[in-house]
C-alpha cells in the first residue's frame, strides 16, 4: 500500500489540534467513560470477556495490541488465556502508564508508540488485536493501522478488529448515539465514525489484504468483531 498520503501525526500523536484537546480532557475520565458505555450490553467486564473469546487464543500465543488504551482489554485476555505473551502498544503516555498501573506485576509489555509504525518485527505475532480504537481516525490513519496488523501477524494467525457496530432499527442507533456521547458538540469521533461505517470495516480490511473470516457482535449489535487472516502477498 501506497504511503504517499499517510497522514502526518503533530508532535502530541494526534492530528489536529481538536484531536488534542478533546483527547487531553477525555483521557482522565476514559476508564469511567468505558465503565459508562457497556453498561447497556451486560458491563464491562462481560463484554471485554466476551471479546476475548472472538480472538480464539491458544495457550504460549504471541499477541499484540494496536491502540491499547489503559490495557482492559489486555487485562480480560489473561483472564482466559494467562499464558498468552501480550505487547500493548498506544501513542498516549497517560494511557499507557494507567495500563501498568493494572498490571503491576508486569505481564504485559506495554509501550508507547504509534500503531501504525510499531517497529515491532514483521510476522511475528498469532494474534494481532485493534480494539475500538479505528472509529476515531480518519480512513488513511486507520488503514495505516490496519496495514501494520496485517505486516504484524504470522501467515496463519489472525487480526481482529472490534468496533461500533450497526444496530439494528431506529430507537437502538438512537440510544445507543444518546449512550455513546454523540450529542456532545465538538466530538471528533462522529464524522470518523460515520466514514468507516459507510466504507465497512470488514471492507477496510480487505482491502488491505486481510481475508475475513467470521463476524461476531454484541448485544443489541452496537459492538462488531471482524476476525481475519493474512491473504496471499
Amino acid at each position: 500500500m501506497s504511503t504517499e498520503n499517510e497522514p502526518r501525526l503533530r508532535t502530541s500523536g494526534y492530528l489536529s489540534w481538536v484531536e488534542e484537546i478533546w483527547y487531553g480532557l477525555s483521557h482522565p475520565l476514559y476508564d469511567v467513560m468505558a465503565w459508562w458505555s457497556f453498561l447497556p450490553l451486560g458491563g464491562e467486564t462481560a463484554c471485554r470477556q466476551e471479546f476475548a473469546r472472538w480472538f480464539r487464543l491458544v495457550p504460549g500465543q504471541r499477541v499484540a495490541s494496536l491502540c491499547c488504551g489503559s490495557g482492559s482489554t489486555e487485562q480480560a485476555v489473561l483472564s482466559v488465556a494467562p499464558s498468552v505473551e501480550i505487547t500493548g502498544i498506544d501513542l498516549g503516555a497517560g494511557q499507557i502508564a494507567r495500563a501498568r498501573r493494572k498490571d503491576p506485576e508486569g505481564r504485559i509489555d506495554f509501550r508507547v508508540g504509534d500503531a501504525s509504525s510499531t517497529g515491532l518485527e514483521r510476522a511475528s505475532f498469532d494474534r494481532v488485536l485493534i480494539t475500538l480504537a479505528l472509529h476515531e481516525m480518519p480512513r488513511d490513519a486507520r488503514l495505516a493501522v490496519v496495514c501494520e496488523a496485517r505486516r504484524l501477524c504470522k501467515p496463519d494467525g489472525l487480526v481482529i478488529a472490534i468496533e461500533h457496530g450497526r444496530p439494528v432499527g431506529l430507537v437502538s442507533r438512537l440510544l445507543r448515539g444518546f449512550w455513546w456521547f454523540a450529542w456532545v458538540p465538538g466530538n471528533p469521533e462522529i464524522a470518523t465514525t460515520r466514514d468507516l461505517q459507510n466504507r465497512g470495516l470488514a471492507n477496510e480490511m480487505r482491502e488491505v489484504g486481510l481475508d475475513v473470516v467470521d463476524r461476531h457482535t454484541t448485544r443489541l449489535g452496537w459492538v462488531e468483531g471482524i476476525v481475519a487472516r493474512p491473504g496471499a502477498e
